[in-house]
């Protein structure tokens, strides 16, 4: 306890867990700041860089931030997605059409935008231990054409690549599997190191972010991503349907 005191080693969320419940006892914990302290704990006893810690008031959703600071410290990360790429996978110009189109306010600095996208892309090809990076796309994600023929042929392309990677697995949901036990919405589910934290899922809206993390709710989207996995395309067959769709803008 007295190294974590003087600030010589970070706290494992589990104790952190354990403590937040302890003091919930006495005290009122919020809910908002018992997410906060779990998200601060797993990206700190990662080791990694901190550069998220920067990223207040630079007007993104609220809880995004608790979004970054979790890939931070993640061990596996499982993106479903019925629109288009998560940011994690995006090129720099798909990403510009993505946040262009998504900004009715007409406020965003797209260019911060870009550049938080690229720094959380680097867990996926650091060099000590990347994050393993699981991503089911619904087919339709292929076909729309974000930022035009050119920039979506790109992006696919870029996916192609991506796929390659031993750390890294793209699957599609092809149109033909019908409904589906994710049709209500995109989630991430981040699994971490210690093998006794439950995980964490976000869930984005237009204005903000959710983060759930009671033992249910990591469980039921855990459970959900394991059947989009057993009724999308092979990891192989979803590169090939990559390519060709790409072949054809």
């Amino acid at each position: 306890m007295s190294r974590v005191e003087h600030g010589e080693r970070g706290m494992k969320a589990r104790d952190v867990r354990s403590l937040l419940d302890l003091f919930g006892r006495h005290t009122s914990v919020e809910e908002g700041q018992r997410e906060e302290l779990l998200s601060l704990a797993r990206a700190g006893f990662s080791g990694k860089s901190d550069w998220w810690r920067k990223l207040s008031g630079k007007g993104l959703k609220p809880k995004f931030d608790l979004l970054i600071a979790a890939e931070a410290g993640a061990r596996t990360i499982s993106h479903w997605r019925s629109q288009i790429l998560p940011g994690i996978l995006q090129t720099d110009a798909y990403a510009q059409a993505a946040i262009e189109a998504t900004d009715v306010e007409g406020v965003v600095d797209v260019d911060g935008r870009i550049g938080i996208r690229r720094a959380r892309q680097e867990i996926i090809t650091r060099e000590e231990n990347p994050v393993a990076l699981q991503v089911i796309l619904d087919e339709a994600v292929l076909h729309r054409q974000v930022g035009g023929p050119e920039v979506m042929k790109e992006q696919l392309q870029r996916l192609a690549e991506l796929s390659s990677l031993p750390n890294v697995k793209i699957q599609v949901l092809p149109f033909a599997v019908g409904a589906h036990p994710a049709v209500n919405g995109d989630f991430v589910l981040l699994v971490f190191k210690a093998n006794d934290d439950l995980g964490m899922v976000y869930l984005e809206t237009a204005t903000s972010g959710l983060v759930l993390q009671s033992q249910h709710e990591v469980r039921r989207y855990s459970r959900t991503y394991g059947m989009l996995q057993a009724m999308a395309l092979s990891p192989a067959k979803s590169a090939s349907l990559i390519a060709s769709t790409a072949k054809e803008l």
